[in-house]
């Protein structure tokens, strides 16, 4: 992973997740892209604003992505920093931005309770949107050397070459010691065949140290935090499987509620 993209609202949590970014960039030796997307306030009347204004603020904003920069480089002198700062929907900014990057590092929510709702929908918008490997830092969560690793996944069917190459970045990077999980809950089938195809997907990472797990939860969000907290990972890894429109609509999709309740950063990796 050598380029990475950090969209920010300026709000303390997701400054945790430049922070969370600039220092994994650095252990990477990746470069940084910080990102502001801004939007004419809902209140607003859009004919007040003219393109003058929408500049000036662009202009603005891009100072303030310059001292955040700036702050990074006391600690890391040699990390290539980028900054980007463009008017629309955060979504739609992130997703034309995206292009070019290995990954996008987003905090989970945004400048307080109104915030939260909105940046953490942003977060969830670009996990379903964007095909790309996005990492999401929950509040608080900060960055140590990634030694311990959980890769969630219930199916052999979705570990890909490309899942197989971004943890093995990860595990080459660090010297990380791979956790493989399978949560099994009452509608899951029996733990036998957990294990099974837990005892397959391990096959696919021959040059790792790994673990088998297969643990029983009411829910699989749960099981997954349960576990992660308790051998003190510094990253989780899904993958998200496709889901039926009925499902989308009538339950809760794992990785979106992941995305809400982490514990731990979190790294979604498509399956394509």
């Amino acid at each position: 992973m050598k380029n990475i993209l950090i969209p920010t609202d300026f709000s303390p949590n997701a400054l945790f997740a430049v922070n969370f970014g600039a220092e994994l960039a650095a252990n990477m030796n990746a470069s940084i892209t910080l990102l502001h997307a801004f939007d004419i306030p809902i209140f607003a009347d859009q004919l007040y604003f003219e393109n003058e204004t929408i500049a000036n603020w662009e202009k603005d904003f891009n100072k303030l992505l310059h001292d955040i920069a700036g702050e990074i480089h006391k600690k890391h002198a040699g990390l290539l920093i980028n900054t980007i700062s463009r008017f629309g929907q955060a979504a739609d900014v992130i997703a034309e931005q995206a292009t070019g990057y290995d990954l996008i590092v987003m905090g989970s929510k945004g400048h307080g309770n109104i915030g939260d709702a909105i940046f953490g929908n942003v977060t969830s918008d670009v996990v379903r949107r964007i095909k790309k490997n996005i990492l999401v830092i929950p509040p608080d969560v900060v960055f140590t050397p990634v030694k311990n690793i959980v890769l969630a996944c219930h199916k052999e069917s979705l570990i890909s070459n490309r899942i197989v190459s971004n943890i093995q970045d990860f595990a080459d990077s660090f010297g990380a010691r791979l956790n493989l999980l399978n949560v099994v809950t009452e509608v899951a089938g029996p733990v036998t065949a957990a294990y099974a195809e837990i005892e397959k997907i391990k096959d696919h990472f021959p040059g790792i140290e790994t673990s088998t797990n297969v643990i029983a939860a009411n829910k699989v969000v749960d099981g997954i935090n349960e576990f992660s907290d308790q051998i003190k990972a510094n990253l989780v890894v899904i993958v998200p499987d496709k889901h039926s429109l009925f499902e989308r609509i009538f339950t809760e999709i794992h990785t979106t509620h992941m995305v809400k309740v982490a514990h731990r950063a979190l790294l979604i990796i498509p399956k394509g």
